[in-house]
């Protein structure tokens, strides 16, 4: 049957990020990290074609209870993988939450949005 060879995967991984446009500025943070983030991400797996992809959230503390998103990455994989050798395609892109803003109080707005495409061979042992 069909599904029985169908491989699903995910994952949700949380952190914090240290550095940045914070570095510059004596503003009273919440907690000692920047800003905070999230990445949940999926792949399917048949034979030796995968698919899949992820999206990350950024985002920073403006009370214990409040958080505010600033930029989103979204990317997505497929591609051929034979153990030793991997034969992929990626498109990654990202997008700020509110375009084409400056850090206002104290966030970071990400003054760019855009994106690239990867293809690639990746030798591993």
């Amino acid at each position: 049957m069909f599904f029985q060879a169908l491989i699903l995967s995910a994952s949700l991984e949380a952190g914090g990020i240290l550095g940045g446009i914070y570095n510059y500025s004596n503003r009273n943070q919440l907690v000692f990290l920047d800003a905070f983030y999230t990445t949940l991400e999926a792949k399917a797996k048949y034979d030796v074609l995968y698919v899949g992809g992820q999206m990350d959230c950024y985002f920073t503390p403006i009370t214990v209870t409040n958080y505010s998103p600033f930029q989103m990455t979204f990317v997505f994989r497929a591609g051929l993988d034979f153990d030793n050798v991997k034969l992929g395609y990626e498109h990654s892109c990202f997008h700020p939450m509110q375009p084409y803003a400056t850090i206002i109080g104290n966030e970071i707005k990400p003054r760019y949005e855009g994106g690239y495409n990867k293809i690639f061979m990746r030798f591993s042992n």
